[in-house]
């Protein structure tokens, strides 16, 4: 009785899943997604701080830490230009944000249940960037990152409006997942915790996956995502996954052992800068990125975030492949 509840439960929340609503983009929102790493040498400070400069009205930052001098310097700037500038930040790893920005931008330091772990940039409602960076100099330029930068003011307004409901202290108001239409490419947005649903979809993701399933993960705990993980491996398909030195052989260690044991091919990062990718590339088709690592707390207590990125062009698949290589050339195989 309860495995036929758990399957009617199931089925309902795919369902669910496959009949979002599609937002169409406005004409000027027919630029294809742009992906940015730091391993494949593309300047993440450079990219975030020009980004923030050409600003002709607004800037919505939302990320865990806020400490590179050269984006505290810019926003700033943008501010004595008369830009509008909202500030979402955790409380604990930014503490003195307040002071360095000054009383004339806006600022929440978030003590939430959990950690303020997203990582956007929105500008003029339209501009909008999305990874695992923070907007730390270590982040920027020594730890593995990857970013997508994509426009859609149908998407800008979405975070702008979760963005509204992120106060200093409490829960935020959930907001439901949505699908948006970029330039032909269907663009999954999920907050987290808001849609319990989440994991399911990462899910029902690798299931459908016919070729090969990439992870390149920080912090791995769940085992029901190792678990798919380990069936697309036995369904034959190539199965790669990098876990961060640290982590691997910390917090994610269990997961690496799980890996391992059951023929998943799974190696880590050689250590020194942090490898803080949350990303999974599937079939050359699709790609999941954002804040959340694969652990119990990004899905249940923090404020993270991840987007779906469908029909990848060849020119991202180039560059993810590319990154790839890197990536992989850089770790060692688990012991």
């Amino acid at each position: 009785m309860v495995s036929t509840i758990l399957s009617l439960f199931l089925a309902f929340s795919l369902w669910v899943l496959e009949t979002q609503e599609t937002i169409k983009p406005s004409i000027s929102a027919e630029k294809p997604v742009e992906i940015y790493s730091n391993q494949l040498h593309d300047n993440l400070t450079a990219v975030f701080s020009s980004a923030i400069d050409q600003a002709q009205h607004s800037i919505l930052l939302i990320v865990y830490s806020l400490t590179d001098q050269e984006i505290i310097k810019i926003l700033k700037k943008k501010q004595k230009e008369g830009v509008s500038i909202k500030v979402i930040c955790d409380a604990k790893a930014s503490p003195y944000i307040d002071s360095k920005l000054g009383s004339k931008i806006d600022v929440t330091r978030r003590f939430g249940p959990g950690l303020m772990h997203q990582k956007i940039l929105v500008v003029d409602e339209q501009h909008i960037w999305i990874g695992s960076a923070n907007m730390t100099t270590e982040s920027l330029q020594m730890h593995g990152n990857i970013v997508s930068k994509l426009d859609s003011p149908a998407l800008a307004k979405e975070i702008i409006a979760k963005a509204e409901t992120l106060q200093t202290e409490g829960r935020s108001l959930p907001l439901t997942q949505k699908i948006f239409d970029i330039a032909g490419q269907p663009i999954e947005l999920w907050f987290l915790p808001d849609n319990k649903n989440g994991s399911l979809r990462l899910k029902k993701l690798i299931r459908e996956a016919e070729k090969t399933v990439r992870v390149a993960m920080f912090t791995w705990t769940r085992t029901d995502l190792a678990k798919e993980v380990i069936a697309a491996a036995d369904r034959g398909l190539t199965t790669e996954v990098v876990i961060d030195h640290y982590s691997g052989k910390g917090a994610s260690r269990y997961i690496v052992e799980l890996l391992k044991n059951s023929n998943v091919a799974v190696r880590l990062s050689r250590g020194g800068p942090l490898l803080h990718y949350k990303f999974l590339q599937i079939d050359n088709t699709t790609l999941v990125s954002g804040s959340a690592n694969w652990t119990k707390a990004a899905f249940t207590q923090n404020d993270d975030c991840f987007i779906v990125i469908h029909n990848l062009t060849e020119e991202q698949n180039q560059k993810l492949n590319a990154l790839w290589e890197v990536i992989w050339a850089e770790t060692s195989l688990v012991e």
